[in-house]
């Protein structure tokens, strides 16, 4: 009887304390509703986005270390604040990134029958579509679209349904983040975590700015993702192909984790290749490309003019600095180092296969991580896909756990530098400011990561060490 009231008295203290905490935090969106334009109050969003933050933070460690049974009314709670605060922010007119211009631009393109790789938004054929909502605050005006078929589909029909109305796109884009959490909760719960431990992902404050604000493509991305890692739970495995192919249509970077899920082991554990996996991605990547084949080549847009932009990276200065005195094309070098890197992952695993889907599910950090740190053009909404991550493999308090051993635990794992990386990339906003790059907001940004990344290491080697001793002595 004792033990039921104190469960009870610790059920309600979490919805008493997540409810302040959410309150607190839908003040703090509607008073980023109120800013306005966000870049143009760069430090005034820095001080709203870090308090949120903060706030979120206090909310994820409740989640994290209680261990009161689940109560039905915390998840309809935290699902509940998560749509107040997006709820308000569709509502706000994008400013801190012009992408989504973009997006309804291509729909308008594609609305009158014109490829939209065809031409690039100034051309004098596109002249006719010119406005003075959408038009002036659409980027590299000179170029044709970057955005692969996928997302060149999404943006035709979300235009068709409501044209060029600005928060139906945030509306859309919102959605399927929506949808991507609630798959999440199934996620959680077939890897035997509680529900609650959404909370990571939904009130991320990153997560809810760059897509009810921004409404980058990314909203939809995400539920093909955790779907797909959901499929490879289940043993899936054509399924998981086919989500992660339409993921990778919509944008490009989900291929990199087909390596890492391609399932080798069978149930009795020999290696027998899923040959079903890669056929059906192929299928989901390269069906939504055939309306577009008319102009061949083409159909890769802008993707290679990508790869000599740069914007807030540190691991590969020095690289890209060297090169480029020596007359070289750094960005390309950059480039061979990712794929170097990515080989000996992938050859890596290949040679050590996954035993279960948590592992592989786990090992997803590693490409993820390997491109995040690589790049020579890090935006901060490049970390969408990691936070549902955060939610599955964020340590979170075992049985007979004190408070004090969940913080060491999370002091002492590389989980912990993404997560706190989630928030602090948001410093690449300073950027605007002056229009140049702030080193010092990029300094603080990696080096707490990198010390996160050097602290699990060293834990990591002095595991094997002692492993390693112990079978020589035995």
């Amino acid at each position: 009887m004792k033990s039921f009231q104190v469960a009870a008295k610790q059920r309600h203290f979490t919805i008493m304390l997540l409810a302040i905490l959410g309150v607190a935090s839908a003040i703090l969106y509607g008073y980023a509703l109120w800013l306005k334009d966000l870049r143009v109050q760069t430090l005034r969003f820095e001080w709203v986005f870090f308090a949120l933050f903060f706030l979120y933070i206090l909310s994820a460690w409740q989640v994290l270390q209680d261990k009161a049974p689940y109560a039905r009314w915390v998840l309809p709670l935290i699902f509940g604040f998560a749509l107040i605060f997006r709820g308000m922010l569709i509502f706000s007119q994008p400013t801190l990134s012009d992408d989504m211009y973009r997006y309804v631009w291509d729909g308008r393109v594609q609305a009158q029958g014109i490829n939209p790789y065809l031409y690039p938004p100034n051309a004098p054929d596109l002249a006719p579509l010119r406005d003075g909502a959408i038009w002036p605050s659409i980027n590299r005006k000179g170029v044709v679209t970057i955005y692969p078929a996928g997302a060149q589909l999404a943006f035709a029909a979300i235009w068709r349904i409501w044209p060029d109305q600005v928060h139906w796109f945030q509306a859309i884009m919102t959605l399927g983040d929506l949808i991507a959490a609630a798959l999440l909760c199934f996620l959680l719960r077939s890897l035997g975590r509680s529900p609650r431990l959404v909370l990571v992902y939904l009130w991320n404050p990153l997560v809810v700015f760059e897509i009810a604000h921004s409404a980058h493509i990314d909203g939809w991305v995400l539920p093909f993702l955790v779907g797909a890692w959901l499929a490879r739970q289940k043993g899936r495995d054509a399924l998981m192909g086919l989500l992660l192919g339409i993921a990778t249509a919509l944008k490009l970077y989900p291929v990199l984790l087909l390596p890492v899920l391609w399932r080798v082991l069978d149930k009795e554990g020999r290696i027998r290749p899923a040959w079903v996996t890669p056929v059906t991605f192929l299928a989901g990547f390269l069906l939504p490309y055939l309306p577009y084949l008319s102009i061949g080549p083409r159909m890769i847009g802008f993707l290679p003019g990508y790869f000599h932009e740069q914007f807030n990276f540190l691991l590969t200065a020095p690289i890209f600095y060297w090169v480029f005195q020596a007359g070289g094309q750094p960005e390309w070098v950059i480039a061979l180092l990712i794929a170097v890197v990515l080989g000996m992952i992938y050859l890596t695993f290949l040679f050590h296969p996954a035993i279960d889907a948590e592992t592989a599910l786990r090992r997803c950090i590693w490409p993820i991580g390997a491109f995040l740190l690589l790049t020579d053009n890090l935006f901060p909404w490049y970390l969408l896909w990691l936070v549902p991550l955060l939610a599955v493999f964020l340590p979170r308090r075992q049985v007979n756990e004190s408070q004090v051993d969940l913080a060491w635990r999370l002091l002492h794992t590389s989980w912990s530098g993404w997560w706190l990386f989630s928030g602090l990339v948001a410093l690449s906003y300073t950027f605007f400011i002056n229009v140049s790059t702030n080193f010092v907001a990029i300094y603080i940004q990696f080096i707490p990561l990198y010390e996160f990344l050097l602290i699990d290491l060293g834990r990591w080697l002095k595991n094997k060490f002692q492993q390693d001793h112990k079978w020589r002595l035995t």
